[in-house]
């Protein structure tokens, strides 16, 4: 069986989509170990980590790398597809290319960020979802949603459930740390606690500068007056506003640490009195989760795809510097969850097991349109 993969998912650091789909691709290795994958991208992406089944199609052509993402799906990808003799395609970010119909399509949708809050995506991200997100949906000859809540938001959008739901998890690593091993990796950041952490990509969706307003307000009300604000992510689309929220603050009480990689996130998250992460709108939350996993309390959005991924646990709030300070204040003064009462959370493995059925062709058509 050859199985062919979007490999925009996997380009650059994999934060988000690209972890997800790395993980996932992890486990597939092992369960699918008759298969073959052919990963086709722009530009060069690391798969160093996976056995030799798999195979980069890399596009050689000079402007290849050049392309907007979703155009070079649409024009070239398909193309470099065509000599490959593959029998199901996974499109990793939603989008298909141009395919024989003789080769299946599994989709995962992320996200429906284009109808909920598209003023939250550049123009160009706009038109290519307005332009080809339907079109490929219904084409699908299975579809997979990271949460309930966009399987149902896509059914009511567009009259199509997700066959299967497979969410996202955490590995091994997000945990309870031990108290050297926090204060190790606290040095090395320069943090001292109490500290109260995000992590996000800069961008307006995520909704950082609101989490900035709501922190300096009770700073400067004498309620936070030992703690700081650990504002982990790289910098994303539109962040200028934010940057210059922060440069003119001139608090030394915020820390922007940028892109912290993995080995360290876990004790960052175990180390922090509080999570916030108060997105305007998410497909599920992988943040939430990781913090959940290394029993730090949770301040998030009231969203139905962020509840699936803070449990009963963390406080929900509107997005709102007023709900997000009370949110903050409320989560504070209640006692950090016990390791004891650690919850059971999806496992990549199982999420994996599920994808490589519908890789192999046992969920064919499964929640298919009902207009």
């Amino acid at each position: 069986m050859r199985i062919g993969i979007d490999g925009r998912a996997l380009q650059g650091a994999r934060t988000g989509v690209g972890r997800y789909t790395y993980e996932l691709c992890k486990r597939l290795d092992h369960l699918l170990q008759d298969a073959e994958f052919v990963v086709y991208s722009n530009v060069p992406v690391d798969i160093s980590g996976l056995s030799n089944r798999w195979k980069l199609r890399l596009d050689t052509w000079a402007l290849a790398r050049h392309m907007k993402p979703v155009l070079w799906l649409k024009l070239r990808c398909g193309w470099l597809c065509r000599g490959d003799d593959l029998d199901v395609f996974w499109a990793t970010a939603t989008f298909v290319p141009a395919l024989a119909r003789s080769i299946r399509t599994v989709i995962t949708v992320y996200d429906l960020t284009f109808m909920v809050a598209p003023d939250s995506m550049s123009r160009s991200h706009r038109w290519a979802f307005k332009l080809f997100f339907e079109k490929d949906v219904r084409r699908a000859d299975c579809v997979i949603t990271i949460s309930k809540g966009t399987s149902d938001r896509l059914f009511r959008l567009f009259g199509r459930r997700a066959a299967l739901v497979v969410v996202p998890a955490v590995d091994f690593r997000f945990a309870p740390k031990a108290p050297e091993e926090i204060k190790a990796c606290l040095d090395r950041h320069s943090i001292s606690p109490p500290y109260i952490l995000s992590v996000a990509t800069w961008e307006p969706r995520k909704n950082i500068d609101v989490l900035i307003r709501a922190f300096l307000e009770l700073k400067k009300s004498g309620l936070l007056s030992k703690h700081r604000l650990v504002l982990v992510g790289g910098r994303g689309w539109k962040d200028e506003r934010l940057a210059a929220l922060i440069k003119n603050t001139g608090s030394e009480d915020i820390l922007p640490l940028g892109f912290v990689l993995d080995d360290d996130l876990p004790s960052l998250y175990a180390g922090a009195e509080l999570f916030v992460f108060p997105s305007l709108y998410e497909g599920y939350g992988i943040p939430v989760l990781e913090a959940r996993a290394c029993r730090t309390r949770v301040v998030t959005t009231d969203s139905p795809e962020l509840r699936e991924a803070g449990g009963e646990e963390a406080v929900y709030v509107a997005p709102s510097p007023e709900g997000v300070r009370d949110g903050i204040l409320f989560a504070l003064s209640r006692p950090k969850p016990a390791e004891a009462d650690a919850p059971c959370l999806a496992t990549w493995e199982a999420g994996a097991r599920e994808l490589a059925a519908a890789l192999v062709g046992t969920s064919d058509r499964v929640g298919s349109t009902t207009t």
